[in-house]
């Protein structure tokens, strides 16, 4: 018994079928796979900005929703310092164990594969340099004997750090769920993790706003517990994230009553979180499935020297044409609209008639950021701009 060693290092690199690159296909810095993950079929990595938000419930339920629904799936709990798998599952582990071939057999519960450093290592509180730490999760991900698996659900620890550089390096993430609450200091980071995945060639598929709502106990009405909501909507708009799921607090889970996890106990199926909650998975299927045919770009269409520029949006075999400054004026940036009340903060007749876009920018895989030749920056998401009337050249 014992976990293998983890000297900086050690464990294979390489990207799960193929290097990232543009359009959002997922990260990933080789052609080649880690022996142990070349049975994994799709990667998911949950994350979120700060720690408290419930991004690693909200895992470990996708995962067994994932499981329920047909699935051979794994879970990885990347956090290293403050492991929480072993205190959501009723799993009792010594550790783990190496086998015959080197590597690391995963624990299993309730058909879904495991590891966790609080598996590894139970009992004790790591005090570990970073550098160590990339290397030992590095190890986790690359050395567990996952075999065949529809999905592996990878539980990121919060922030946006060497842990999650190390996961886009080592495998392909195909895609990324980010989870926040509706507190504006939340919704701070909720950009920066997008932000982020966008930097590795990891398409942000689904926002998850935990704690969104509570529900009556007497009489069912949901209500919301911040006074301002809509804020993760906002950003996930603006990234033209494609499925935002607000969840509402539940004591149940809150407070660990029943089986665990909690999509396992029946008597919960009906509560509104359980529904939430399958909404999210089934979000995560169908926007997976279809990634690969909603590659999208948007580029100039016109010479520099033409006065009505015209933007191609492509997708797939689909070509269409907008005018550079409807684009312009359909920004919704603070500078243009007030992100609360909604009202129009500039004059249409302030931007001029020939506004051009000097650099289009990927955003990730469903957004892209523009300069424009009035001195202004636009993040927009591909769905704005496929809605704006197409014109011929």
């Amino acid at each position: 018994r014992g976990f293998a060693g983890c000297a900086p290092g050690s464990g294979s690199s390489g990207g799960r079928g193929g290097g990232g690159g543009g359009g959002g296909s997922g990260g990933g810095s080789s052609s080649q796979a880690p022996s142990n993950l070349r049975g994994v079929k799709k990667i998911i990595a949950v994350a979120s900005g700060k720690g408290g938000v419930g991004k690693s419930s909200i895992s470990v339920n996708l995962a067994y929703l994932l499981a329920r629904r047909g699935h051979t799936v794994g879970i990885l709990d990347a956090d290293i310092y403050g492991p929480s798998l072993p205190a959501l599952l009723p799993l009792e582990a010594k550790g783990v164990y190496g086998s015959k071939s080197g590597g690391i057999v995963p624990l299993e519960y309730e058909g879904v594969r495991l590891m966790s450093m609080g598996y590894a290592k139970p009992g004790e509180h790591a005090a570990i340099r970073g550098p160590l730490v990339s290397a030992m999760l590095q190890q986790m991900l690359t050395q567990t004997e996952w075999g065949d698996l529809d999905y592996l659900v990878i539980d990121m620890p919060p922030g946006t750090g060497d842990i999650h550089l190390t996961v886009a390096q080592s495998a392909r993430v195909d895609g990324a769920i980010v989870v926040s609450t509706p507190q504006a200091l939340a919704l701070a980071d909720v950009e920066k993790g997008i932000a982020m995945f966008n930097k590795v060639s990891i398409p942000t598929i689904a926002v998850a706003e935990n704690m969104s709502t509570f529900v009556c106990g007497s009489c069912g009405t949901e209500h919301a517990l911040f006074d301002r909501p809509g804020g993760t909507r906002r950003i996930a708009e603006k990234f033209g994230v494609p499925k935002l799921v607000q969840m509402p607090l539940d004591p149940v889970l809150s407070g660990g009553q029943g089986a665990q996890p909690f999509v396992l106990d029946p008597r919960h199926s009906d509560r509104p979180l359980a529904k939430r909650l399958g909404d999210l998975a089934d979000a995560a299927l169908l926007e997976l499935a279809a990634l690969p045919q909603r590659r999208r770009s948007v580029a100039v269409a016109t010479p520099a020297s033409d006065p009505r520029q015209l933007l191609e949006l492509k997708c797939g075999e689909e070509r269409s044409l907008i005018e550079a400054r409807a684009a312009r004026l359909a920004c919704r940036s603070a500078l243009m609209w007030d992100e609360l009340t909604g009202e129009k903060l500039f004059r249409e007749e302030d931007i001029p008639i020939d506004v051009q876009a000097k650099l289009i920018r990927p955003a990730g895989a469903y957004a892209v950021n523009i300069e424009w030749t009035d001195g202004h920056s636009s993040l927009m998401s591909l769905d704005t701009l496929e809605a704006l009337p197409s014109v011929q050249a």
